[in-house]
């Protein structure tokens, strides 16, 4: 189980946070008071090892409008010494209005002007781990429940008895391997897939396929996506969804498409 020690970087304060021992939320810890690059350096991998902490998370401060400033050029120098110091995974998010939404939450808790200032900074670690955690659990459970769905799809009983996810026998004729399709990288390299099906969304469709075999770099149960580049699917080209948000979004209609599909099964 993996658990978080989240900062907060200030030029002269640093705040701290920590994930529960199940990962669900953030707990504020401390203020550490800045001295120079090795002690902080140090103070932070003792913090590491007094709490569990697997990964680091750090805030990575930008301009209101996401560009980045002076502060982002330093907080990302003293991540990169801090990756080379302590050897673990370190995840820079961004920190935009952590400080604004630390603050009103310490006014609502009844804290006083002067005893927010002693808080702010570890009370801004934990909104930024919050918020990193439950980006990280809602990216779980979609991947979660796509990975169920997907198991159900190809898990299902062929009337000769074979199961998708097993090799067939040599010589079965019952058709159940005409989801598998090949696709040529662009090295000309042919990969096998399982075609999962296809979703028409905001006017353009959408093929999902997962690797039905051994693939370096892609997982078993990942879901590759594509736009497809004319209606019809036997000749459209193959198109990488290079928005991130609207993958996310195609990625939730295949789910509700599954979620029917298991419907009118029942």
């Amino acid at each position: 189980m993996k658990r978080f020690l989240c900062l907060d970087i200030g030029d002269k304060r640093i705040g701290i946070a920590v994930s529960d021992p199940f990962c669900t939320y953030a707990l504020p810890v401390k203020t550490l008071y800045r001295k120079n690059l090795k002690t902080d350096l140090e103070a932070v991998k003792k913090l590491c090892s007094d709490h569990g902490a697997t990964d680091i998370v750090c805030g990575l401060p930008v301009n209101f409008d996401g560009s980045e400033s002076v502060q982002t050029e330093k907080a990302r120098f003293f991540i990169n010494k801090l990756e080379e110091a302590t050897g673990k995974k370190i995840y820079a998010v961004d920190e935009r209005c952590s400080t604004t939404s630390a603050e009103e939450q310490l006014i609502r808790q009844g804290f006083s002007r002067e005893e927010r200032k002693g808080l702010i900074d570890a009370q801004a670690a934990t909104e930024i781990l919050n918020a990193f955690i439950n980006d990280l659990n809602k990216t779980s459970k979609k991947e979660s429940k796509m990975s169920e769905k997907k198991k159900h799809l190809h898990d299902e009983e062929c009337d000769c008895g074979c199961h998708h996810d097993h090799e067939h026998e040599e010589g079965c004729d019952c058709g159940c391997e005409d989801d598998i399709v090949e696709l040529t990288t662009d090295d000309g390299k042919k990969l096998k897939f399982y075609f999962v099906g296809t979703i028409e969304y905001k006017g353009k469709n959408y093929s999902a396929f997962e690797p039905a075999e051994e693939i370096e770099g892609i997982e078993e149960d990942d879901l590759i996506i594509f736009e497809l580049s004319g209606d019809d699917e036997e000749s459209a080209d193959l198109l990488p969804i290079e928005d991130d948000k609207l993958l996310d979004e195609v990625f939730e209609e295949f789910c509700k498409a599954l979620d029917e599909d298991e419907e009118e099964g029942e």
